[in-house]
């Protein structure tokens, strides 16, 4: 198997995977225990043996057509072109895949010149049709990479522990209770429906004329202040606090940080939790968990603020006032829905870029 190790270690010198590595490790462990001589003896020819061979071989030579060589040679050169051609199509039928996608897609605005680049090969022509996909493998990796830093940028950490707080929310007693919908909708982490209910409760609020119509105003102001009292309780975090409180972490120290979390917080966070004795795995996924809180429980609270604005405008009778804060609360709404849908085209991306690079054929496949 000399060839085939030797081979497969020559296509995957230089590329980062475990296993391509393995392979070249290989190939070089196997390629140093071998001796030329125990294989071939080199001994001088025989004067007469040797002239009797360059005669044949000189003979030879005129019996062999002119143009067969150029022939053969030229047929080689074809078959390398027409492999070359076939490679550069496929390549781009992938890329053309993934930028198509990519353009109708709101979130990737930022990398339209990387995707642009795609097929633009740096260095010398590529004529090997393997060195023609790696280069291309390794654009697509570069991409992925992007997509991947910014999906795990601060502004998208909100909506997963933002959806996770909600489900502890409580829904109303009264299954007729005019926000029963927008607390199941909160609790199911639907954004977009939890919108959409707060569009019919200001619509409701701007129609309310009659006397009887007081009551309903009531009972509306009265849930939406419990409601916003269980978003600001949610937003605290209890479980969190204590676990960072036993290991150290002062109470009021602990309170602004979950109110406004600074680089500063986190390396002197890090730091004291280094002192504590934990391991670096276990500050950096603490510290990770203490920035996602924090932006849920800031979400949660700006929510919450709005919901009981509308709650005390609604209980003086200030329904304009009530209906600005339904307004703000849609709003935040619609932005939590704004930032899921940019996550799922995101991760559609990483995907695709993912299949992308799986069609073009790694050098050392898996």
């Amino acid at each position: 198997g000399l060839r085939e190790r030797r081979s497969s270690g020559r296509y995957c010198v230089g590329v980062d995977d475990p296993f391509a590595q393995a392979v070249v490790a290989d190939a070089e462990r196997i390629s140093g225990t071998l001796s030329v001589r125990s294989h071939i003896r080199l001994r001088p020819p025989r004067p007469l043996g040797f002239a009797i061979v360059a005669l044949v071989l000189a003979c030879m030579s005129f019996l062999v057509p002119a143009g067969l060589l150029k022939s053969t040679e030229a047929k080689e050169s074809t078959k390398q072109s027409v492999e070359r051609e076939q490679t550069h199509v496929a390549v781009k039928r992938q890329l053309d895949a993934v930028r198509q996608m990519a353009e109708s897609t709101p979130a990737l605005a930022e990398f339209t010149d990387d995707l642009a680049g795609l097929e633009k090969f740096s260095g010398e022509k590529l004529e090997r049709p393997t060195d023609i996909r790696h280069e291309a493998v390794k654009k697509i990796d570069k991409l992925e990479d992007a997509v991947k830093q910014k999906l795990a940028g601060e502004k998208y950490e909100a909506v997963p522990e933002m959806r996770k707080l909600l489900r502890g929310l409580k829904s109303p007693s009264s299954a007729e209770a005019p926000t029963e919908k927008l607390n199941q909708a909160l609790s199911k982490g639907d954004f977009k429906a939890a919108k959409e209910e707060v569009q019919a409760l200001r619509e409701q609020l701007a129609t309310l004329k009659s006397e009887e119509d007081k009551e309903l105003v009531e009972k509306m102001s009265k849930q939406l202040a419990d409601l916003a009292k269980q978003l600001e309780q949610l937003a605290k975090d209890e479980q969190l606090a204590q676990k960072l409180e036993q290991l150290g972490i002062k109470k009021e120290d602990l309170e602004r940080m979950l109110e406004k979390l600074s680089k500063a917080d986190l390396d002197q966070l890090k730091k004291q939790l280094e002192e504590k004795g934990l391991s670096q795995q276990q500050i950096e996924k603490m510290a990770k968990q203490l920035q996602q809180k924090q932006a849920a429980g800031a979400t949660a609270k700006k929510l919450a603020k709005a919901m009981k604005q509308s709650a005390s405008a609604s209980q003086a009778g200030q329904t304009s006032e009530a209906i600005e804060g339904l307004q703000q609360a849609g709003e935040q709404l619609s932005e939590l829905e704004q930032l899921e849908q940019e996550m799922n085209q995101l991760d559609a991306t990483a995907s695709a870029l993912q299949d992308a690079k799986q069609n073009l054929d790694k050098p050392c496949p898996s």
